[in-house]
């Protein structure tokens, strides 16, 4: 399933035309947000048919983490890493570069799209996506080994993500999220780490806009 969808996006990412691929207004279209609940939708229906007959809870790691105190720490580390990965790419390639970039517009005639599509890339995306590498991916390959399953969900992610010039950020994201599951042994706080940094990504664009 992530070769299929490290095939689409990468298929996508060739096609797209540079930099000038990405609509300044992408956020504030519906058929962003429909497109984004649909292929999530159907990617997490798939993960459910592949879990079949498993324990949601073990496949998906649904359980409590070891600790809450020492989940956050973790979380916040790996924040820290990402955030300092991000600045980097900044710099190194700059903004206009990164595929991982959230366009800076802003159009207050168009809330509501901007309101859905924010809530799909800081709420259901992450819950997919975590669920897929994060879940029952982590899953697979813990049978190898706690470092294996760390490494292979983070590459697994930056090839769903298409990531070229921002290989190396995605890459930072996937394993920061990775050590955090493996050291909580629950889902959860990498859902929320993940629906920050999206969140504030989101955010952090608009207002960069408005400010502008």
């Amino acid at each position: 399933m992530i070769g299929a969808i490290a095939a689409l996006s990468y298929g996508a990412r060739l096609s797209g035309g540079g930099e000038d691929g990405v609509a300044p207004d992408l956020l504030f279209r519906w058929s962003t947000a429909i497109f984004t609940y649909a292929f999530d939708g159907l990617m997490l229906l798939l993960l459910l048919l592949i879990a079949r007959g498993l324990s949601a809870r073990e496949a998906f790691a649904l359980r409590r983490p070891i600790s809450w105190p020492s989940a956050w720490r973790i979380a916040g580390a790996a924040l820290v890493a990402i955030y300092a990965a991000s600045f980097l790419s900044e710099i190194v390639i700059g903004h206009g570069a990164r595929e991982q970039a959230v366009p800076q517009f802003w159009d207050p005639t168009r809330i509501d799209a901007f309101i859905a599509n924010a809530i799909a890339i800081a709420v259901f995306v992450p819950i997919v996506e975590e669920a897929a590498c994060r879940g029952l991916g982590f899953r697979l390959l813990e049978a190898y080994g706690q470092p294996v399953a760390i490494v292979g969900t983070a590459i697994a992610f930056a090839l769903a993500h298409g990531a070229v010039t921002d290989l190396p950020w995605v890459l930072v994201t996937g394993l920061g999220l990775g050590y955090l599951r493996s050291r909580s042994r629950s889902l959860y706080p990498c859902v929320g780490l993940h629906a920050f940094v999206n969140g504030v990504a989101v955010l952090a664009s608009a207002a960069s806009a408005t400010g502008g």
